[in-house]
């Protein structure tokens, strides 16, 4: 069954004049790209791609995805969604297969897989196979742009919704202000709850050992990213130095990466992220790769396409969100889990 047609919609915001931050750098918002692709049944498929920053990106990437993927797309033969993902990354080699042209290819591999789950009218995790029908989930609610009292307030909130895990960002300019902000959470959410840090490659590797060893002194449960994503020879003191566990990932372009990550013991728990990984497909090589390498996986972002690609990890550790919003049809269980979607394709229900 072939591809008859692939549109290209761009969605553009306005930057928010308070935009969220972490140590790196603040993010105002610029909109994103929604691929739609449609099979000879009738049968129609989404994918898409956010910026956080990047005010250009989304037109960039619209041109990107319409003179090198749409051809390869359109007349392929659903069915072949892989071959078809494995033509995409030949076709954007010769300017790399990273950047752009990763978000490209992972909004197109995500409608392609969606358009296939709804043609057999069954959930995209019913074509991998399923070996979990619930996933853990945590908050990312502690923005360094918050306040004491701002913290605070929304990690109780997360704690009040079910959630038994919240993440907050650190890499201040001093550990004693990281420290404190550790403090602060846990005053707020409690002694039965669990703390991620994360320091969006902020430090050196020597100040991030430093700061691990107090991090690990008050039983957080991971420290993330707190170096530069590429720095393999970093993680991997850090893997070596500290007993806290060492998640990274979300700024790695290719499975490839996480397999010299891996073969060099130089992190914990995977974290890839579906735009920068290159869509389900490549997500779900990464973590049957990181399960032969007896690492668990916890998503960058969440949403039911990370939970689908989730479902069929036996290595699956936790779902990244937010606060849920009013209306959500996300669900947490009483014990912080969140059941996979039962809808076809990427769908909810």
């Amino acid at each position: 069954m072939k591809i008859v047609n692939l549109e290209i919609k761009t969605r553009k915001v306005d930057p928010n004049p308070n935009p969220k931050r972490d140590a790196l750098q603040a993010l105002p918002g610029s909109g994103g790209v929604t691929v739609r692709v449609t099979a000879e049944d009738g049968s129609v498929g989404e994918g898409g791609a956010s910026f956080g920053r990047v005010a250009g990106g989304p037109d960039a990437l619209a041109a990107l995805i319409e003179h090198e993927l749409k051809p390869i797309v359109e007349g392929s033969d659903l069915r072949y969604v892989r071959g078809t993902h494995r033509e995409m990354l030949g076709e954007t080699e010769y300017h790399g297969s990273s950047g752009l042209a990763m978000f490209g290819i992972a909004a197109v591999d995500t409608a392609l897989w969606d358009c296939l789950g709804k043609s057999l009218n069954v959930p995209c995790w019913h074509l991998w196979g399923r070996v979990n029908d619930r996933i853990r989930a945590y908050a990312m609610v502690g923005w360094l742009n918050y306040d004491d009292n701002e913290v605070q307030e929304i990690c109780s909130r997360a704690v009040g919704q079910g959630f038994k895990a919240v993440k907050i960002k650190v890499g201040f300019e001093t550990l004693k202000e990281d420290v404190a902000r550790v403090e602060v959470v846990r005053k707020a959410v409690g002694d039965d709850v669990g703390i991620m840090v994360d320091a969006n490659q902020s430090l050196t590797a020597a100040e991030a050992v430093r700061r691990g060893r107090a991090f690990e002194s008050m039983g957080c449960v991971w420290w993330e990213e707190p170096i530069a994503a590429d720095d393999i020879d970093g993680y991997a003191e850090l893997t070596h130095s500290l007993d806290i566990p060492i998640a990274t990932g979300e700024n790695l372009y290719t499975a490839a990466d996480f397999g010299r990550f891996l073969k060099r013991d130089a992190v914990d728990i995977v974290q890839p992220d579906l735009r920068r990984g290159g869509g389900p497909t490549a997500l779900l090589q990464v973590g049957h790769m990181a399960d032969a390498f007896k690492r668990p996986y916890a998503s960058h972002g969440g949403g039911p396409v990370q939970l689908n690609v989730m479902a069929c990890l036996p290595n699956a550790m936790y779902l990244e969100t937010g606060t849920i919003p009013e209306g959500s049809p996300m669900k947490l269980d009483e014990d912080g889990f969140v059941n996979v979607p039962e809808g076809a394709g990427f769908s909810w229900d």
